[in-house]
């Protein structure tokens, strides 16, 4: 377990100084250490997690569902941290996390329904505060975040109780949304996923999408359900016609990497190409990933595993430039 990293090998202060310095642009070699120590300790409840949820897919096997998980990029660790929407590195609840991603809203709750029914051991975090398909956010992102607080049910897995992860339920739909914003930011260089103030006009013409795919794919509304379908539509003509947006993302091609046939890849993204790099452990997948890291600071590199090549592809699509499923399903709003 160790060489997943030791949750208890510095103290909680040290493991919040140490994030804080590096957010600020002023960490050491000392404090690069701790904050990876204290991220890859998560990898250890992120597979305990990831077993539990595969046995429940197993069951719920007429449902199409994409499944994979990652622990969560330094860049954006360190982002998060200076721009104060996470206070403290030690109480970060989205280090590890699982992405399942459904048909339907309907599959999306039969499956949380049942899986709660066993989840008790582990401590669920307010699970309402995270549903943001009942409350979408004001960017228009839509979909269902649980956070858990790992509780060991063995001598040799007590170290890491209380450590929490994230488990993030989408539809196709929504994640087809939320994947063209991310690539939408790597082409633009402006990231409205994280500023709302990066690119007022573009991420207008994001939340109406959301709107638009909300009452046409799901029949639901969205963040702004006051909008007629009229005024909606207009408006995205408008902005797209201004702005070529939706045009970028079609002609975004998609990579051609080849995703390694190992368990554990590495992703990099960089100068504009896909990097792909796969291990036999996730303890080797991670001590790369952070070599990368320190090297290319600047740079998005993530560790994921899934249940195939095909699965990373999907649930990491924005690595991929592939924004075809949001194109082709905002098409007709635009014409």
């Amino acid at each position: 377990m160790a060489s997943y990293g030791e949750p208890k090998k510095y103290s909680k202060g040290a493991v919040t100084r140490a994030g804080a310095a590096l957010a600020k642009g002023n960490g050491s070699a000392e404090d690069r250490d701790v904050v990876n120590n204290w991220r890859n300790s998560h990898a250890y409840i992120l597979n305990t997690f990831q077993a539990n949820l595969r046995d429940y897919m197993r069951r719920h096997g007429g449902m199409n569902i994409t499944f994979a998980q990652r622990l969560k990029r330094l860049n954006t660790i360190l982002d998060k941290l200076a721009t104060g929407r996470a206070s403290d590195l030690a109480t970060m609840h989205d280090l590890a996390g699982c992405r399942l991603i459904f048909d339907s809203i309907e599959e999306i709750q039969e499956f949380r329904a049942s899986f709660h029914t066993t989840r008790a051991k582990h401590i669920r975090d307010d699970q309402d505060r995270y549903d943001y398909i009942a409350r979408p956010k004001p960017t228009g992102y839509r979909g269902i975040h649980e956070v858990y607080r790992y509780a060991s049910q063995s001598i040799g897995g007590q170290s890491y109780s209380g450590l929490k992860i994230e488990i993030q339920y989408r539809t196709r739909t929504q994640h087809a949304w939320a994947t063209a914003v991310e690539i939408s930011d790597l082409l633009d260089g402006a990231r409205i996923k994280f500023d709302q103030n990066a690119n007022p006009r573009r991420e207008r013409l994001f939340v109406l999408a959301s709107e638009y795919l909300a009452r046409t794919r799901e029949n639901q509304k969205g963040a702004f359900p006051d909008i007629d379908d009229t005024s909606l539509c207009r408006e995205m003509q408008e902005l797209e016609g201004e702005l070529g947006v939706i045009h970028t993302l079609d002609m975004a091609r998609r990579s051609a990497t080849v995703i390694p046939q190992k368990k554990n890849i590495v992703l990099h993204f960089r100068d504009g190409e896909l990097i792909a790099k796969g291990f036999a452990s996730g303890p080797k997948a991670m001590a790369y990933r952070d070599e990368v890291e320190k090297q290319h600071p600047a740079d998005d590199v993530v560790y994921v595993t899934a249940q195939s090549t095909g699965a990373i592809a999907d649930a990491f699509r924005n690595y991929f430039r592939d924004a075809q499923d949001f194109v082709e399903s905002i098409r007709p709003a635009l014409t």
